[in-house]
């Protein structure tokens, strides 16, 4: 009998755990473009940043995630937003709908090149910068032509890996330097 009592708190324990591991890996994996783009792996030159604030002397800047590699500089802005998301490239807000509820936000193209133009003023120096807009994987986007590419996330890495092949490349030396340079500024 006692053996029956034992058992069950035994496997109620491995429930318990699997259940709590289980939603750390989630919460751990709570942003779908850093899935995507995965670690830092200095032998191969890349190297990611996240949730960097940053005024560039006249206004603030947040760069969601960065990666820095031999291709260029790779800022992805990650919006949270499920549902419809409409907007155009000259709109001044864009708007979401999701079981039932709408909002609106400000455009991400306009935000994309006000951070362009922030990270132009940090660097000082001319490097090939890509933008990619991310909505999650169950997002629904009207596809039109934009200045920079709005994605579901599932599709960030195959858009990374297309400027990964950029002609213009960024030598080891200066990859760490820019690495360094956003840590510096993220650590502030």
């Amino acid at each position: 009998m006692e053996l029956y009592i034992y058992a069950g708190i035994g496997v109620l324990v491995i429930i318990v755990i699997i259940i709590l591991v289980n939603s750390k890996k989630r919460s751990k994996g709570e942003s779908e473009a850093l899935r995507e783009i995965g670690e830092s792996d200095p032998k191969r030159d890349y190297y990611v940043l996240s949730d960097i604030l940053f005024h560039d002397g006249i206004r603030q800047a947040k760069i969601e995630h960065l990666v820095i590699n031999t291709s260029g500089i790779h800022s992805v802005l990650e919006y949270k937003h499920e549902g419809e998301i409409s907007g155009d490239k000259d709109d001044d807000e864009w708007s979401y709908e999701y079981k039932g509820v709408s909002d609106v936000f400000d455009n991400p193209i306009h935000t994309a090149h006000n951070l362009k133009l922030s990270i132009d003023k940090v660097l000082k120096k001319d490097y090939p910068l890509f933008f990619y807009i991310v909505f999650p994987e169950n997002s629904e986007l009207k596809r039109k032509r934009m200045d920079f590419p709005v994605l579901l996330s599932h599709e960030l890495k195959d858009e990374m890996n297309k400027n990964f092949k950029s002609r213009k490349k960024i030598s080891s030396n200066d990859v760490k330097l820019i690495y360094d340079l956003f840590l510096k500024v993220k650590n502030r």
